[in-house]
């Protein structure tokens, strides 16, 4: 029944396109740590901090490291700190906080949050009131649409005090809206659990080339509170397009010419080979030469060759005799 789905899901890839994605953020690999968002810049761009509000002292503040480290979807993060994860996030951490000789906290904890301390904002002069904002380059999205947002992320906090949000703006950041509150995510990791999600849009985002998307975070001073506090990582914007033919690929072809060669006539559009699955939808080895795909197995019957077409995946069924 396995094998049946597989080749329903190939046949499908024959009619309509999958998602493209146009725009993605993985905030690099190493075990660095303190690196505010402000300092990071990746392909893509600069990252900026901006505040929402009142920010104390010392109120958190968002890095980029892997003291909060991905691990993926369903799992627990780690921090490179004690193990060998080195797959950077975007976090919430606490800054450096030093009251000698009574307190002394390192910068960036991985996504762990400072709440406050008993007393301490009036006696020590310790305050932790946070409202801040982590906020992406600018998104040309000209010529996209039906935009959608994918990311995993691991979050608690405290209700609505200490919480996290998904924010957008639409004109490069003069103005922002919250367009996903973020549930809190549940497990018993006690680092966080990594959990998948997929956000729309707003129909502002289409063909626009001043898109921002952002993530904030508040917290009070009422010294309540559970880790972890917020992270994030593999954000990834696509558009989801309406049909193969939206992408010109209707009128590329594949052709046998027997001996296990596979020919691909592209019309001009720029490809790269996925993979070869037979009608079991078990993968084939290949090789490929210009636009000449030979398989080490040629053993007739149906196929499906799977192409990546300028980031548009598509696939075409043919008989190899």
């Amino acid at each position: 029944m396995k094998k049946i789905y597989a080749l329903a899901a190939f046949v499908f890839l024959g009619i309509a396109a999958n998602s493209q994605v146009f725009w993605t953020e993985g905030f690099g690999t190493g075990c660095n740590r303190g690196q505010l968002v402000g300092a990071y810049s990746g392909s893509n761009g600069a990252w900026t901090d901006g505040s929402t509000g009142t920010n104390d002292a010392d109120a958190n503040d968002f890095f980029v490291s892997a003291t909060c480290g991905n691990t993926g979807a369903g799992n627990c993060a780690d921090n490179c700190s004690f193990t060998s994860t080195t797959n950077r996030t975007l976090h919430v951490s606490n800054i450096n906080i030093s009251v000698p000789p009574f307190l002394s906290i390192v910068a960036d904890t991985g996504a762990s949050y400072f709440s406050g301390v008993s007393g301490g904002c009036a006696a020590l002069g310790i305050c932790a009131n946070t409202h801040r904002r982590a906020q992406s380059p600018v998104i040309n999205c000209t010529g996209k649409t039906n935009i959608s947002a994918s990311f995993i992320y691991l979050e608690n906090g405290d209700a609505a005090n200490d919480d996290a949000a998904f924010v957008y703006s639409a004109d490069g950041g003069a103005n922002w809206s919250t367009i996903n509150p973020l549930a809190k995510t549940t497990g018993s990791c006690p680092n966080g659990q990594w959990t998948a999600i997929t956000v729309t849009l707003p129909a502002t985002a289409n063909n626009n080339a001043t898109v921002k998307i952002g993530f904030t975070w508040v917290n009070n001073d009422d010294q309540v509170g559970t880790d972890p506090s917020f992270a994030v990582d593999d954000i990834n914007l696509t558009q989801a397009p309406t049909g193969i033919t939206d992408y010109s690929t209707a009128d590329l072809t594949v052709f046998s010419s027997g001996n296990g060669l596979i020919h691909i006539n592209s019309n001009g559009l720029s490809y790269k080979t996925i993979g070869v699955y037979n009608m079991l939808g078990e993968e084939t080895k290949f090789t490929t030469s210009d636009n000449v795909i030979q398989l080490a197995d040629a053993t007739s019957g149906i196929y499906f060759v799977t192409l990546d077409v300028n980031g548009v995946r598509v696939t075409r069924k043919l008989m190899l005799n």
